[in-house]
């Protein structure tokens, strides 16, 4: 069993609440399920900053689609390629050497 932590593009008005913004609450709150956040994610930075507030995966729907309506799987493969670098990258300089490494502690 999975719950997927996202607004589905639901920032177009501000007052809508962002996936950071509710994802620690309800990690803390379904602690027998996996924790997938969806939304915002444009980066390995930002993978790393949702992974840091209690999901367990990260879903990159939108740029995937983007670049794969332009770059076809080819595209696809090199934006997975470039947020694994990012990711690796933030990963270092946060000294985690390992995603399970991951926690609120990298964004204090």
């Amino acid at each position: 069993d999975a719950i997927v932590v996202s607004n589905h593009g639901g920032r177009a008005f501000e007052a809508v609440t962002g996936t950071a913004d509710a994802l620690p609450a309800i990690a803390r709150s379904v602690k027998q399920m996996t924790v997938l956040a969806d939304g915002g994610v444009r980066s390995g930075a930002d993978v790393l900053k949702m992974l840091a507030l209690g999901a367990e995966a990260v879903l990159i729907g939108r740029p995937a689609i983007i670049v794969g309506m332009g770059g076809e799987e080819e595209g696809v493969r090199m934006l997975l390629a470039r947020m694994r670098r990012q990711l690796l990258e933030g990963m270092l300089l946060t000294g985690c050497a390992s995603i399970r490494e991951t926690g609120p502690h990298l964004l204090a």
